[in-house]
C-alpha cells in the first residue's frame, strides 16, 4: 500500500515538471508576440535620410549665395562621401548653404571626416566645383553634380539598379532594357555631369 501511494507520487511529480517545462519552452521557442517585444514595425526606405535631411524648424532664413563676399576656402575633396552632412538651398532654390558638417573622422583617411578636418562650417556657400561657378545654379543641380550618396541615397539606387537590373523586354527601337530602366524614375537631372574625384570645392563665407 505504501508503495502504492508513492508511486502515485513520483506520477504526479512527473507530470507536474512535465508541464513546467512544456510553458517554459513555449514562453522561449514558440513564444506570442508579447512575449518577443510585440509586432514588428515596418521602416520606410529613405527614413532615416528625410529624418536627417529635410528641412528643420530650426534652419534660418534662406539667403542670397550670389551675395556672398567673405573669406574662401579651397577644399580638394579626394573621395565620396565628403561629410557634409546637409545642405539647404538659398533663396529661391539656388546655390547650396552647408548646414550640417559631420562632426568626426573614425580613422585616417576616412572619407567622412574630409569636411571636418578641412574645417568646413555651416553657413558656408558652395562658390564653386572644379573651377565652375554653382552659387546662382539650381540646388537639385548641384547635389547632382556631387553626387554624393550619403545625401543622395535614392539617386544612388535608381543608378544601381540601370547599371545590374535584369534586362526584361525591348524599347520602342527594338533595343534590349532592364528591369531598372523600365520602372526608374529618370528627369533632367539624369543628363547633369558629375564631377570626378578628386574634386575642388571652393566654399565662401557669407
Amino acid at each position: 500500500m505504501a508503495r502504492s501511494r508513492t508511486s502515485a507520487l513520483s506520477v504526479a511529480v512527473a507530470l507536474g515538471c512535465s508541464a513546467v517545462a512544456y510553458n517554459l519552452s513555449a514562453a522561449f521557442v514558440g513564444s506570442s508576440p508579447q512575449l518577443r517585444g510585440g509586432p514588428a514595425v515596418a521602416r520606410g526606405v529613405g527614413t532615416d535620410y528625410l529624418l536627417r535631411n529635410g528641412p528643420k524648424d530650426a534652419d534660418p532664413p534662406a539667403v542670397d549665395t550670389s551675395k556672398a563676399a567673405g573669406a574662401t576656402v579651397d577644399i580638394e575633396f579626394k573621395k565620396r562621401p565628403f561629410g557634409i552632412a546637409r545642405y539647404v538651398p538659398g533663396v529661391g532654390g539656388k546655390g547650396a548653404v552647408v548646414r550640417d558638417v559631420t562632426q568626426k573622422t573614425r580613422y585616417p583617411g576616412d572619407p567622412q571626416g574630409q569636411a571636418f578636418v578641412a574645417g568646413v562650417q555651416a553657413d558656408w556657400v558652395l562658390k564653386s566645383v572644379n573651377g565652375q561657378d554653382v552659387s546662382g545654379m539650381d540646388f537639385f543641380v548641384i547635389m547632382q553634380m556631387l553626387d554624393d550618396e550619403v545625401m543622395d541615397p535614392v539617386a544612388a539606387m535608381s543608378l544601381n539598379l540601370k547599371a545590374s537590373g535584369v534586362k526584361t523586354d525591348l524599347r520602342n527601337d527594338g533595343a534590349e532594357r532592364t528591369q531598372g530602366e523600365k520602372f526608374a524614375i529618370t528627369s533632367d537631372l539624369d543628363k547633369v555631369a558629375v564631377v570626378d574625384m578628386p574634386a575642388k570645392l571652393v566654399y565662401q563665407q557669407m
